[in-house]
């Protein structure tokens, strides 16, 4: 069996490491609440997140890591799936894959360096398929903003005199969670959710993890983020002319 990554599928199928806290003795906080610093790291128009997501589903266990660059106009998102290993022994290969929003175009790389006619990226037309198609949920599903959005919704509080760690749980049912995390789950609904978050210089938020599992404890799942690169360029070069099918032509093909 194939298993192939693939950014628009991604949105439908889908805390103990150690930060450096601020060195000195200032008592002032950082931000006064986890909601207000992931409001502020929100607004940061340029920065870069990678992401792993861990699975583990009846002792078999999925992992899907994410990288992505975001300024006005541009997202920008690699994706690999690691291989598995099923309980009969079997293996099923890794897979990547990768995407670009550049203006009105949405790229999208095929799997693992195959083609289509004789290309490796299509392009479409972002007026075309809708701001809410499942290919550009997927691209923006692995950004940050899907976990900002959770931290915005957590019942947390800080664990350091300068507000730089923060701990708490997030209600698996609030609307906003659910739609937050459904490009993360797998399609899978995650209770007893744990959320831990890192603040680093400017309140901004530099690395998240998130637990929790399914209502029968048969699925857990661990999201591990960083956040980097804030206010730096962001500066990614489209596929070329030739090394990319426009959409519109592989309609007529077809």
């Amino acid at each position: 069996m194939r298993r192939t990554a693939s950014i628009g599928l991604v949105a439908t199928l889908g805390a103990a490491s150690v930060a450096l806290a601020s060195s000195g003795t200032t008592t002032k906080p950082r931000t006064p609440s986890l909601a207000q610093a992931a409001a502020r790291t929100a607004q940061v128009r340029r920065q870069r997140y990678s992401l792993e997501i861990t699975i583990v589903q009846d002792k078999t266990t999925h992992i899907v890591r994410a990288s992505s660059a975001v300024a006005p106009g541009t997202v920008s998102v690699q994706l690999e799936l690691d291989a598995v290993t099923l309980p009969t022994g079997d293996i099923i290969p890794s897979s990547s894959t990768a995407g670009l929003i550049e203006g009105p175009f949405l790229y999208e790389r095929a799997p693992d360096g195959l083609t289509i006619g004789g290309a490796n990226w299509v392009r479409l037309s972002i007026a075309r398929i809708g701001s809410t198609s499942l290919a550009l949920r997927g691209m923006h599903g692995m950004t940050a903003m899907p976990l900002l959005h959770v931290l915005g919704e957590a019942h947390a509080y800080p664990m350091t005199r300068n507000a730089s760690i923060f701990r708490g749980t997030v209600a698996y049912d609030d609307p906003i969670v659910v739609t937050a995390l459904q490009p993360l789950t797998v399609g899978l609904q995650f209770r007893d959710l744990r959320v831990a978050a890192w603040i680093g210089p400017g309140g901004l938020v530099r690395h998240v993890r998130l637990t929790g599992h399914t209502a029968d404890r048969t699925t857990t799942l661990l999201v591990d983020a960083h956040l980097f690169g804030f206010g730096r360029p962001v500066q990614i070069t489209p596929p070329a002319e030739g090394a990319f099918l426009d959409e519109s032509l592989l309609r007529l093909r077809n």
